[in-house]
């Protein structure tokens, strides 16, 4: 008999795509618009959106903050 095992994971957040391009393009001009750095500014990007997406809404009052 084969023992399956099971692993809690997190479902992955979905990020339109065009999100990400935008964020990954202003990292990109951020760092002075280097040649070869467009996969590490799209996975930031993507990263960064993500944790942002699993944050709860900021209530109205931090807001103004």
């Amino acid at each position: 008999m084969s023992k399956v095992t099971s692993t809690a994971t997190q479902p992955q957040t979905q990020v339109p795509h065009d999100k990400i391009a935008k964020r990954a393009y202003e990292k990109w001009c951020q760092r002075g618009q280097p040649h070869g750095t467009e996969k590490q500014d799209w996975l930031e990007a993507e990263a960064e959106l993500r944790a942002e997406q699993g944050r709860p809404a900021a209530s109205p009052q931090q807001r103004r903050m």
